[in-house]
């Protein structure tokens, strides 16, 4: 059994982000990890305390959700801590995906109470079961090895950093130190239902395989951290020979075919990923890479997922839309914005996301380099705009008072970011991101046809 507060005291993050002259805004759900992590973080010595901001959502899922918010108001009351607060209303509840929506809500939350505080990092409190919990629920379903290692230490997060300062610990480490300490939280009665996949994980498969090997936990935790390393080297060399294959539009087919086949293979992944084609499926991906090194073959497209295509020319191969001409494209569904590339709308006109404003700009927005890639998507229920000042309105109300046509309504597209925040509610409203350091400015664009 480890002490929470040393391994606190001796985290990896320590160096960077526990300091008095940092802030810090502490993720709390009122469930007995947060709770602990809020608490390990107000007694780490006065020189490594950082300003704490603590952020809480409430969700309206569960009865006791009032209570939970009542309670830790009254918590950081008693203890000076500022405290910010945000409400899922139940009207933008979704029908179906409410686990992932809710996390979008909660993140975006996370990011507006960084920027207004000025904030370096977001601790959550994910800790080693939870670690192991992943690893296992990616291992049954399958997929790519990358999300083996999707929990780490920090990672970057808005303006600064996501950080896990309990990744060292299990959850029995936190009950133990929440018991001695006669710390309050609460339990979520949810956990307990077996519906979700993560629930049957943690309440059936993991304490079945842990008869077999007791330390399972902390087995699997290790060997995330393992490939995260790995990863982390293969990104490095990855990158280094993105470098030297790239070329105007996209890389050297010549270059690449001197590769080994297993390079061809990992620097394919890595180009599309960083591309934002994210979905292919491993056969696919030979396919790819077996077309690519046939020289014998004429030029030709590989159609891709969320109507992308990369095209084999005669000496490089590139990525662009499905149906597309060099300078405006028409797209229906969801797909990821090019920069720089016209897209036709349904409802008339065209728009445009680049760095380089022309004649048909609307406006600059500042957005950090996480930010992307953006995504053009239909309207959802749900979707919000940030106003000046860090409030929100609701996109549906936005069309009310902008008197956009109900029949129009239904074709309105919206940009979003990678963290599910909307950028443009296109050719009606902007949202408003102040200008954070490591911000570029973006033109969005918009024309007649």
């Amino acid at each position: 059994m480890k002490d929470p507060k040393l391994t606190m005291e001796r985290s990896p993050l320590g160096s960077r982000f526990f300091s008095s002259s940092n802030t810090l805004v502490v993720a709390v759900s009122t469930g007995v990890d947060s709770m602990v992590l809020l608490d390990l973080l107000q007694n780490l010595p006065k020189l490594r305390r950082p300003r704490l901001i603590v952020a809480h959502v409430n969700h309206h899922l569960r009865t006791q959700s009032t209570a939970e918010e009542a309670f830790l108001r009254a918590y950081c009351r008693q203890r000076n801590l500022p405290l910010e607060v945000a409400q899922w209303a139940v009207a933008e509840h979704p029908a179906k995906g409410i686990e992932a929506a809710a996390r979008r809500f909660r993140y975006s939350f996370f990011a507006t109470v960084m920027d207004k505080y000025q904030a370096q990092a977001v601790a959550t409190a994910h800790h080693q079961d939870d670690l192991a919990e992943t690893v296992l629920m990616k291992l049954i379903r399958g997929g790519r090895i990358e999300q083996l290692g999707a929990l780490r230490w920090q990672r970057p997060f808005a303006s600064g950093a996501l950080i896990r300062p309990l990744l060292a610990l299990n959850k029995q480490d936190l009950r133990r130190y929440a018991k001695d300490h006669q710390l309050t939280w609460f339990e979520d009665e949810t956990n307990r239902d077996l519906t979700p996949f993560r629930n049957r994980v943690r309440h059936r498969y993991l304490p079945s395989l842990s008869v077999e090997n007791p330390r399972l936990v902390t087995a699997l935790a290790s060997d995330a951290e393992q490939i995260n390393d790995l990863l982390g080297l293969a990104n490095e060399r990855l990158g280094e020979l993105d470098a030297t294959l790239r070329t105007e539009r996209g890389f050297s087919l010549a270059a690449f075919r001197r590769l080994s086949e297993s390079t061809q293979r990992s620097y394919l992944r890595y180009y599309l990923t960083k591309r934002g084609v994210a979905t292919i499926k491993e056969e696919q991906l030979h396919q790819l890479v077996t077309g690519l090194g046939d020289q014998t073959r004429p030029p030709q497209s590989f159609q891709l997922p969320n109507q992308w295509c990369l095209v084999k020319g005669y000496r490089e191969a590139f990525l662009k839309k499905a149906g597309q001409t060099a300078q405006e494209g028409e797209s229906e569904g969801e797909f990821v914005v090019e920069l720089g590339q016209w897209y036709r709308l349904r409802a008339g006109g065209a728009f445009s996301v680049t760095r380089q404003p022309d004649q048909g700009s609307v406006t600059t927005v500042w957005l950090t380099n996480n930010q992307f890639p953006l995504t053009c998507r239909p309207v959802q229920a749900g979707d919000r705009l940030l106003l000046k000042g860090g409030t929100h309105q609701r996109v549906r109300r936005v069309l009310i008072d902008q008197k956009v046509p109900r029949d129009l309504r239904a074709n309105q597209r919206v940009i979003v970011d990678a963290l599910g925040q909307v950028v443009w509610l296109v050719g009606v409203k902007v949202a408003w991101f102040d200008r954070r350091p490591g911000a570029l400015p973006v033109a969005l664009c918009q024309r007649e046809q």
